[in-house]
């Protein structure tokens, strides 16, 4: 009888593991699950007094400071979800980020120029950084990762140029982007970044879906050569989408720059991993054709909470960069697991009927 009992245990056990595996977010369900332990973690060492009840992970004053934080994170997922759906990568997303934050920062400081030109500025330059490696990308064979990880240099180059290895202060000049809030209690705040980031999603969700972009993201996404044969033209698509992706990053920066009142020669580094690895773990395909931005957003706030969890509880933060480059190879194997499993599936299914 207990054989028996243990038997059927393995095969619950067994089911489960495989019907994970073969969900189509599965790597947010593993995300969940380690959040929800860390958080667990967490409240237990607060109740025996091991953190401060302010460092508490369920306190609205630290709900409010994860969702700013990751607002930045999540506006440069929007753009890096477009790229992945069409089957590109860019690994410049962090220092070009830098960039415009340091460039605006530099104007703000001089006071030459008026603030709406300042924005235009940044904004500019950012969609035409993108377009020109967009050009380079679409209009050749060279594969996005080595193209963007070419500009990643640039623009950490052109930072030093600007900043000379110092911080640029700006004060309060460009707070009302980054810093404004609405007080829903006295320790629960709504950052305008937060509400940025929300609207900007519900936008490019219904652009996704209700559109003949969208249509043609997943097209050129899952078969480019289909999609040239449909007559669709894959290479300015591929342009403008790099294009856009431009502008969020601009976006990104000058909210950047509001919160910390100044542009530095470390601003922006490293982002490139917390994008994709958020983008990644919210069941975008890095082969492309498949995701969305929804996934996106709750990959972004799993690891803004994962985070936090761990700096509250006095986790080495380098640990950080281990976790998140983990998470992706997890994501990406789940992904491809998950195709081969679909892919079985439907040669037998062809077979049946044959």
């Amino acid at each position: 009888m207990i054989k028996k009992d243990l038997v059927n245990e393995k095969k619950w056990e067994n089911a489960l593991t495989k019907k994970l595996m073969h969900h189509e977010n599965s790597s947010i369900l593993f995300v969940l699950l380690l959040v929800i332990a860390l958080v667990v973690l967490a409240e237990f060492f607060l109740a025996r007094g091991m953190v401060f009840k302010d460092l508490a992970f369920l306190s609205s004053r630290n709900i409010s400071s994860v969702l700013q934080q990751v607002s930045i994170t999540g506006i440069l997922a929007i753009g890096m979800t477009l790229v992945m759906l069409m089957g590109g990568i860019d690994l410049s997303v962090g220092q070009l980020m830098g960039f415009i934050g340091v460039l605006m920062a530099s104007l703000i400081k001089a006071g030459n120029l008026p603030m709406w030109s300042i924005v235009l500025i940044g904004m500019s330059t950012a969609i035409v950084c993108e377009l020109l490696m967009g050009l380079i990308i679409s209009r050749t064979k060279l594969e996005s990762f080595i193209v963007s990880l070419g500009f990643m240099s640039i623009y950490q180059g052109f930072i030093y140029l600007i900043t000379n290895g110092r911080e640029i202060s700006i004060g309060d000049k460009f707070e009302f982007i980054g810093k404004t809030s609405i007080n829903i209690t006295s320790n629960f705040k709504i950052f305008s970044s937060v509400i940025l980031y929300v609207l900007l999603t519900v936008i490019v969700w219904l652009a996704i879906k209700y559109t003949k972009f969208g249509r043609r993201l997943y097209f050129v996404g899952g078969n480019e050569n289909s999609a040239f044969l449909a007559g669709i033209g894959v290479k300015n698509f591929k342009l403008w989408v790099y294009g856009l992706n431009g502008f969020f990053v601009s976006i990104a920066s000058m909210i950047m720059i509001s919160r910390l009142s100044t542009g530095g020669p470390n601003m922006g580094q490293g982002k490139e991993i917390d994008v994709i690895a958020s983008v990644v773990v919210g069941g975008t395909a890095m082969s492309g054709g498949k995701g969305n931005v929804w996934g996106a957003l709750i990959g972004v706030i799993l690891l803004g909470c994962i985070s936090n969890a761990l700096n509250i509880l006095g986790v080495n933060p380098y640990y950080q960069y281990v976790m998140k480059g983990g998470l992706i190879v997890l994501s990406v194997f789940i992904g491809y697991y998950s195709g081969l499993r679909k892919k079985s599936k439907t040669r037998l299914n062809q077979r049946s009927i044959a």
